[in-house]
């Protein structure tokens, strides 16, 4: 996927991070848990260790293919493919549901890979999209607060000074509108559903400091809310739907024959 190897390579092995995969994959599991019952056919686009797609198996029963670029990051590699989520292997309409988990920031070309999503997945396909935010005040990979607002050059001399890095590349946050006008251009209908998550599972998952404070956000009225999470929320989390369509007219010649 991409990031610099040098401190989020040294991450990646240690424990913290396998129990970090076992966290993410059970917040996966709440949330889709309806669209995963009702998916024959799911994919984890960019599964990088393979690891949040193997605790997803074991938590729901269901059989998911994973897709991803770097052979070098792979960890658990059943039913796992080395490919290219710019050009995924995988026949047009074949896939009932697609994660694209912190992926987007990892691609060259962020309209393609919501394209890309779009055409794999089935009239009426789902994907599920968790997406880091340009202006977190927190970097997630290298752990360095506003590293991701900085220009390139600076972010570089940034990482060197902080000896966590050499070069901050290969990693492309955007702000919420051009990364919903991405998704939205693609052909989905996109709904946000970071209140909802916060409201489910901030207790559990960000303990209870965390919910006092959620809940003392709450009390704002809802535009008001919907503003700020939109421009300062770490993360967002997105359910995106490709549109049912019309029958071909293939499909609508046998109808009425």
């Amino acid at each position: 996927m991409g990031a610099d190897r040098d401190r989020y390579g040294r991450y990646v092995s240690t424990e913290d991070y396998r129990r970090s995969r076992a966290r993410k994959a059970r917040v996966v599991a709440h949330l889709c848990r309806e669209y995963l019952e009702d998916s024959a056919r799911t994919a984890d686009l960019g599964s990088g260790t393979g690891l949040i797609k193997k605790e997803l198996e074991t938590i729901t029963g269901k059989t998911l293919y994973g897709f991803e670029i770097d052979r070098t990051f792979m960890e658990e590699t059943e039913r796992t493919v080395q490919a290219d989520v710019l050009a995924l292997p995988v026949r047009s309409g074949s896939l009932d549901f697609v994660f694209l988990n912190h992926l987007y920031e990892h691609v060259s070309n962020q309209g393609a890979l919501f394209a890309e999503a779009y055409r794999v997945l089935t009239s009426g396909g789902r994907a599920y999209v968790t997406a880091g935010n340009r202006f977190a005040v927190m970097e997630p990979h290298y752990r360095l607060p506003f590293l991701s607002w900085l220009p390139r050059q600076a972010a570089d001399a940034y990482l060197r000074a902080s000896r966590r890095g050499s070069q901050y590349e290969g990693i492309r946050f955007l702000t919420y509108r051009p990364l919903r006008q991405l998704m939205r251009g693609a052909g989905f209908l996109v709904r946000d559903i970071t209140e909802r998550t916060i409201d489910e599972l901030i207790d559990s998952t960000w303990g209870r400091p965390w919910g006092t404070g959620w809940r003392a956000f709450r009390t704002l009225p809802a535009a008001a809310r919907r503003s700020l999470l939109q421009s300062a929320s770490p993360q967002w989390f997105f359910i995106l739907e490709k549109p049912v369509l019309p029958p071909g007219p293939e499909e609508v010649s046998e109808v009425g024959s």
